[in-house]
Formats: C-alpha cells, sequence, structure tokens
C-alpha cells in the first residue's frame, strides 16, 4: 500500500464520517421537532371535540380560550419546524430522510 492510497482511504473515512454526524444530528433536531408538532397535533384535536362538546354549555367560552390558546401554541411550533427545515444544514438531511412540512390536508 503505497503512503497516496494510505491517505485516500483517511480522507475517505473522514468524510464517511462527517456525513454520517452530519445526518445524525440532523435527524435528532427534526424528528424531536417533528414528535412535538404532532403532539400539539393531538391535543387540538382533542380540546376541538371537547370544544364542540360544550358549545352552548357553561364552559363554552373557557373552551373556546383553551382552544384559541393550542392553535396559537400550534402555529408556533409549525413555525418552527419550517425553519428548521429551512436551514441550510438540514435541507439535504431533511430532504434524504423525508422530513416535508405539514400537509395543507392534515393542518389543523
Amino acid at each position: 500500500m503505497t503512503l497516496a492510497t494510505l491517505g485516500w482511504l483517511i480522507a475517505g473515512v473522514c468524510v464517511v464520517a462527517f456525513v454520517a454526524l452530519w445526518f445524525t444530528v440532523s435527524c435528532r433536531e427534526l424528528s424531536a421537532k417533528q414528535k412535538s408538532l404532532d403532539s400539539i397535533s393531538e391535543q387540538v384535536q382533542i380540546h376541538r371535540r371537547l370544544c364542540m362538546q360544550e358549545r352552548g354549555g357553561e364552559n363554552d367560552a373557557a373552551a373556546q380560550k383553551v382552544l384559541e390558546n393550542k392553535l396559537m401554541v400550534y402555529q408556533e411550533v409549525e413555525r418552527g419546524y419550517k425553519a428548521l427545515l429551512k436551514k441550510p444544514m438540514n435541507r439535504i438531511p431533511s430532504f434524504v430522510m423525508r422530513f416535508h412540512t405539514a400537509e395543507k390536508g392534515r393542518r389543523i
């Protein structure tokens, strides 16, 4: 094995390690944000059902206020997720690992 071949081998291992670390960190960030988006989405759906049940009742105003607060939190988390997807370091890993923005049909 020549010295040049050994240099190429070390460079190749370093590039593979860098890409693996890059994708791992991006995946961790994106999946954490996506889990929080899914969680708040479920909470909004639950509160929407509760608000429909309380419609016209004595707790109607309180249920509506809680639903509005949950919707505001959802929009904030969604904005953060979209911003994370648009970061230059996350664009390629998010495309390869199929992290996408919230679908319009699924939107709350």
